[in-house]
């Protein structure tokens, strides 16, 4: 795969574990910010849009529409969908979970942020202590597939990641080593990825985009309204 163009907004939303996924898979791209409704109907009208909507993947002639097909599509590029089928089962199983994890993480600028952080505490209760079982049924830590670095590993970094800025921006950051201090295994997982060289490259690059919170969220809300007004 060759250098690619990533299509959303001006923020993170349901681009940023793409942005992540192909970070992870040492994958060159750029992003392609809309800032107006002609933009974006000059992209419907393209046919480039499979369900006329973002994100999309543009490389050359091939266009992915939807953020998981995107991040599946960027795992197995990357060679980071597990080595085996099942493997590749248990991959899209903690992707499906971290999917219904994710809620309160994409609709945080777009809702209250205190009403945002206690759906995102529920969410926590609910889901980390199913990925931090996974950890140690994998039996190979930090990774929760297989003996090495996978999409699952990628997004659940993501998820902690994104779970720490929110709690840490709304509440403080002593909230959000509290909501995670039990889960020792799902931390341990996060900084591994974190010192990923092809992470800490995306993090200290152009595509990083910070955690919407504050001016930041609601320049990113304007923005969303502004090209689907």
């Amino acid at each position: 795969m060759g250098p690619v163009k990533l299509h959303y907004f001006e923020g993170r939303g349901r681009s940023q574990q793409s942005r992540w996924m192909l970070a992870a898979s040492s994958i060159v791209f750029t992003n392609v910010c809309l800032s107006t409704r002609d933009e974006f109907v000059a992209l419907c009208k393209s046919g480039k849009l499979t369900y006329q909507q973002v994100p999309m993947l543009e490389d050359g002639e091939l266009c992915i529409s939807q953020s998981m097909a995107i991040v599946r599509h960027a795992a197995r590029a990357g060679a980071l969908y597990g080595t085996t089928a099942d493997e590749a089962s248990r991959v899209d199983e903690v992707l499906d979970g971290i999917s219904d994890a994710r809620g309160p993480i994409v609709s945080y600028p777009f809702m209250d942020a205190t009403e945002a952080c206690g759906r995102l505490q529920q969410s926590i209760e609910r889901y980390f202590p199913c990925f931090e079982r996974a950890i140690e049924r994998n039996g190979a830590p930090p990774f929760v597939v297989g003996a090495s670095l996978t999409a699952a590993d990628v997004l659940l970094a993501e998820l902690v990641d994104s779970t720490i800025e929110a709690l840490s921006a709304t509440i403080s950051p002593s909230a959000a080593d509290s909501a995670l201090e039990p889960y020792p295994k799902l931390r341990a997982l996060h900084a591994h990825v974190l010192g990923l060289p092809q992470i800490q490259a995306f993090r200290a690059s152009a595509n990083w985009m910070p955690f919407p919170a504050g001016q930041i969220g609601r320049d990113y809300v304007k923005n969303v309204r502004t090209v689907l007004s």
